[in-house]
């Protein structure tokens, strides 16, 4: 018996041995090749195919470097682990060309400098101790370096957009070559050439300098130029997005050039409204239809002729006389949308990461119903609606701040669609319809002057190209959002983003937002007072721990027995 217990416990450290390196050698190899099995509903932490061939098609080393600090609010520790996770597996795909370090910028002031150089600031975080709110100073930003180039993601925020985040920086360092976008110039009598529009004192560079915020804050990233098609001539195709902002007139020649580009794999965000507002006589609004709605239309969104007003608004100053003084007061204006988080599209990256757009004097967008069948292969996502206090005007726009506006009734309050993206295969507004001429007629005054220039090219070698299989659209119900006078910081960053998410690779476009559903009880339950709270509660409460005692139980029984029945069997070897 004594010599049975010796060679049991040395059995014991034995295994115990074997447990132990065991476990250093999973680890070893876990720290060596990452794999994550994801069973979550969506997939939601798988990495994307389109940031895979983005990983695998690196040629060099992509520096990353993490500044998180160290001590940070116990709340964060899920999202440190979420980034520590997400690039494990970025490094376990890149094969060697990703290199992850982590540093803490309050261990020293080189790495603190580092940080900041990289475009990574220290910030403020909140946190509780012993039942007190504090405040905190660290950071939680990454950079991303290769080469000469860098970027960075200055906080993590949002874990829904880190995989795109992250993806569009890498993009952004790696290319060699600066994208190209466009803007299409002013569609006021563009027909005229530069020439003659000098001659008539017409203002040749009011597109760069009525849209000064793209070009001035897009030309760091991107090859910014102007578009002309007055003269008939083709779209650059190295344009990657065209920007149509808005404009007066559109001939169909102007229409064709822009369908044409769109059919051979351009990008188009469209900004238009359909009311025009003119300060002339007072502020006045009236329905303004051009043929680029009609283009829009054909795609499959229709610009309504309306414009939104939203209890969501942003304000406008009017004077006030108080005697003999004139103050300046601020007052709601409904016609000026002020899109708030909960107006944008969740599972879109843009959007997700958009918490403000302000929208004046815009419109509605609708689906246009695919009556002739040529719409079924595309899909349309809403990226921002108006709240749900908002209504429509038609007819007559009253357009004058008011101190007392008067609110619809709650069946007429709705959200509105006010920008969308439609992806897929169009076919060409022009497709069976022969080539618009470039020259178009002039009024009787123009006549003269324009018919001593040639306008039109020889156009019979130019085909339509009937239909794109890929292609992205975006539209905009308000076509001066981005105008100089009302650029505001968020309105500059949500184009910017669209121009990155439709330019910079076809590949970032298809990144999607991670969705991190919330799976809590539904508190409308527990206020209708449903038994179906507490039975989960009491699942996982106590069902779970119980049902692990009665197996631990039942373990430890049949164990008495094996060990009964062998103490048995010894005693009758030794009768």
């Amino acid at each position: 018996m004594k010599t049975q217990k010796i060679k049991s416990k040395a059995e014991m450290v034995v295994i115990a041995c074997a447990v132990i390196v065991a476990v250093a050698l999973v680890n070893y190899v876990a720290g060596k090749f990452f794999y994550r099995l994801d069973l979550t509903e969506n997939r939601q932490y798988t990495v994307s195919g389109a940031t895979k061939r983005i990983l695998k098609g690196l040629d060099d080393i992509v520096a990353i470097k993490v500044f998180f600090s160290k001590e940070l609010p116990p709340e964060m520790h899920a999202k440190v682990n979420a980034v520590r996770d997400l690039l494990s597996e970025y490094k376990n795909i890149a094969g060697g060309k990703l290199r992850v370090t982590w540093e803490d910028p309050a261990e020293n002031d080189e790495i603190r400098g580092m940080a900041m150089s990289l475009g990574v600031p220290e910030i403020r975080l909140q946190t509780f101790k012993r039942d007190k709110a504090e405040m905190m100073l660290g950071f939680m930003g990454i950079g991303i370096m290769y080469a000469d180039k860098k970027e960075a993601i200055p906080v993590v925020q949002n874990l829904k957009t880190l995989e795109y985040d992250l993806t569009h920086a890498i993009m952004k360092v790696k290319r060699s070559t600066v994208p190209k976008i466009g803007v299409l110039k002013s569609q006021a009598a563009d027909f005229i050439p530069p020439e003659i529009g000098a001659r008539m004192n017409m203002d040749n560079e009011r597109t760069e300098r009525r849209f000064a915020p793209i070009f001035e804050s897009f030309k760091h990233d991107y090859e910014v130029v102007t578009v002309d098609v007055s003269e008939g001539k083709p779209i650059d195709k190295d344009i990657r997005t065209l920007i149509i902002p808005g404009g007066d007139r559109y001939t169909d020649r102007t229409l064709f050039e822009i369908d044409q580009y769109f059919m051979n794999g351009g990008n188009l965000i469209a900004l238009v409204n359909a009311v025009s507002v003119s300060f002339q006589y007072g502020v006045q609004g009236t329905i303004h239809e051009t043929k680029l709605m009609d283009l829009l239309e054909h795609y499959g969104v229709r610009v309504e002729r309306n414009m939104i007003m939203d209890v969501s608004c942003g304000q406008v100053q009017v004077p006030r006389n108080l005697g003999l003084f004139t103050i300046q007061e601020f007052l709601p204006y409904p016609y000026f949308v002020r899109i708030t988080r909960s107006g944008f599209a969740d599972d879109n990256p843009v959007a997700s990461s958009q918490s403000e757009l302000m929208l004046g004097w815009a419109s509605s967008l609708t689906l246009t119903p695919d009556t002739s069948g040529k719409l079924s292969n595309t899909t349309t996502v809403t990226l921002a609606s108006s709240s749900e206090q908002s209504w429509e005007v038609k007819g007559e726009f009253d357009l004058l701040p008011n101190a007392n506006y008067e609110l619809p009734s709650r069946d007429a309050m709705r959200r509105h669609a006010m920008a969308v993206h439609v992806n897929g295969a169009f076919a060409s507004y022009f497709d069976g319809k022969p080539v618009p001429s470039a020259k178009e007629k002039a009024t009787e005054e123009e006549t003269d002057a324009i018919s001593k220039i040639n306008l039109a090219e020889d156009d019979r070698n130019r085909a339509v190209t009937p239909s794109n299989k890929n292609g992205n659209l975006v539209v905009i119900g308000d076509a001066n959002f981005i105008s100089a006078q009302n650029a505001s910081g968020p309105n500059v960053t949500f184009l910017f983003n669209l121009v990155d998410w439709l330019s910079l690779d076809e590949n970032l476009i298809s990144v999607r937002s991670r969705v991190l559903e919330d799976k809590t009880v539904d508190p409308n339950i527990l206020e209708a007072g449903s038994s179906k709270p507490g039975i989960i509660r009491a699942i996982n409460l106590l069902l779970m721990p119980i049902a692990v005692i009665i197996v631990g139980v039942i373990i430890s029984l049949r164990r008495r027995e094996k060990t009964g029945a062998v103490a048995e069997g010894v005693q009758t070897n030794e009768k």
